[in-house]
């Protein structure tokens, strides 16, 4: 056992339960920060210096990217009923999902390392041999494609589909590190492109579901339009002055 690795897949872990289950959209990028930036470090032997931080760098940006939009939502919140954020039926729930997902993935880590061996007949070491480097990152892979499945393709809200999709895609490179070994350079390198790519349309999608919501909640206000032409009020539009309503009304009492 790695206490080290251990300790950082458990917090990986927590990071991909927290951004999938938490209400606050900030609470939520705290959590896909941590799952994002620990996950490299997860795996024996580690990567080359220059691809770790590769990875921890294009984790950052992500999560930067999405933090921004989100800021620039609150400064200019959408009137009207907004959706719930977060998992339906909590953070319990999805930690037990996520610990149910350790199980099987530490079993399914041991029992590959059996097979590779070639001795079926090995005794068992234990719970605490049992999580070596490989099978905590498996560990972690698995419980992060568990509680990500969901929002991924069933997510209420563009923040929340974006959020899953990062989740799960780092929990799929760390699947693949825990029961494959860790992937050369180039693969690494993908992944980092793909997690920026999904971040950058996310966070398009983020903006566009947030100005349209503006849009069908009446946020656009009448008199920014109507201030450019000059003929604007709190209130609304001011009517022109050929509008023939206007220039037929009775002017001083006289019919």
């Amino acid at each position: 056992m790695n206490p080290i690795q251990t300790g950082l897949a458990l917090l990986v872990t927590a990071g991909a339960v927290t951004a999938i289950s938490a209400r606050e959209r900030r609470t939520a990028l705290v959590g896909l920060a941590v799952a994002l930036g620990l996950s490299p470090f997860l795996g024996e032997p580690l990567p080359q210096m220059s691809t770790l931080a590769s990875r921890v760098v294009g984790a950052a940006l992500a999560a930067y990217l999405l933090r921004a939009v989100v800021e620039r939502a609150r400064t200019t919140p959408a009137r009207g009923p907004q959706l719930p954020g977060g998992s339906r039926i909590g953070w319990p729930a999805e930690a037990l999902i996520a610990a149910a997902a350790w199980v099987v993935a530490v079993e399914l880590a041991a029992e590959l390392a059996t097979l590779a061996l070639g001795d079926s007949s090995a005794p068992a070491t234990g719970v605490i041999g049992m999580l070596t480097p490989a099978a905590v990152a498996a560990a972690a892979g698995l419980a992060s494609i568990v509680v990500a499945i969901v929002p991924t393709f069933g997510g209420r809200d563009a923040m929340r589909t974006t959020t899953g999709s990062l989740v799960l895609i780092q929990g799929i490179l760390l699947f693949q590190v825990g029961i494959a070994g860790p992937p050369g350079d180039l693969e690494q390198l993908g992944g980092v492109v793909l997690i920026l790519a999904l971040a950058t349309a996310g966070a398009w999608l983020i903006g566009a579901e947030g100005r349209r919501s503006r849009l069908e909640a009446g946020r656009e206000p009448a008199e920014d339009w109507a201030g450019e032409c000059g003929t604007g009020t709190a209130d609304g539009p001011r009517a022109p002055l050929d509008d023939p309503a206007r220039s037929s009304a009775p002017r001083g009492g006289t019919p």
